[in-house]
């Protein structure tokens, strides 16, 4: 293996694990959003218990909205996906046979061959996961910043209210 695809494989790799550890941190912020989104639903409940007229009521039916977008979002963020993970054994089992095949024709140093081929292929591979396994997770990011933004509003909503019931105008 040459040391320059060699560094690249090790760098290609660290990334490809970084990533996977992304998808498992964005699992965790969405659920944590769903449980602040539980607790402003909670306090929602307890607004509009108390007979809103007027402003107040219409800054609760923001707050449901925000947080019905926000359950959604978070929903759509945790929503289970298969992540590309390496699978050495059968793949590269698999890709040795052909090469054996391909090579053995041409005589030569067949074994150098063959194993600079696979450095090339597990680079492709590892350029692959990476594309397919980011796309994951920028969905899952753009689904955790619209659930954030959406109840930043009905937080903020239920805070306005909250002033408007201590300090009436």
């Amino acid at each position: 293996m040459s040391r320059v695809n060699e560094k690249l494989l090790e760098d290609l790799s660290a990334k490809d694990d970084l990533l996977f550890r992304l998808g498992d941190t964005l699992d965790v912020k969405a659920s944590i959003v769903m449980v602040v989104i539980t607790f402003v639903g909670t306090e929602t409940a307890y607004f509009f218990s108390k007979s809103l007229h007027g402003i107040p009521f219409y800054l609760q039916v923001l707050s449901v909205a925000g947080l019905v977008f926000a359950t959604l979002a978070s929903i759509a963020g945790l929503w289970p996906r298969r992540y590309w993970m390496p699978d050495p054994e059968g793949i590269v089992a698999h890709r040795i046979k052909e090469l054996k095949d391909f090579y053995t024709p041409e005589g030569g140093d067949i074994e150098s061959n063959i194993l600079g081929q696979l450095e090339l292929d597990e680079i492709g591979w590892a350029r692959k996961r990476i594309a397919d396994n980011r796309g994951k997770n920028s969905v899952k990011s753009r689904c955790l910043d619209y659930a954030f933004y959406s109840t930043a509003i009905a937080i903020f909503c239920n805070v306005a209210t909250l002033v408007w019931f201590t300090h009436p105008f």
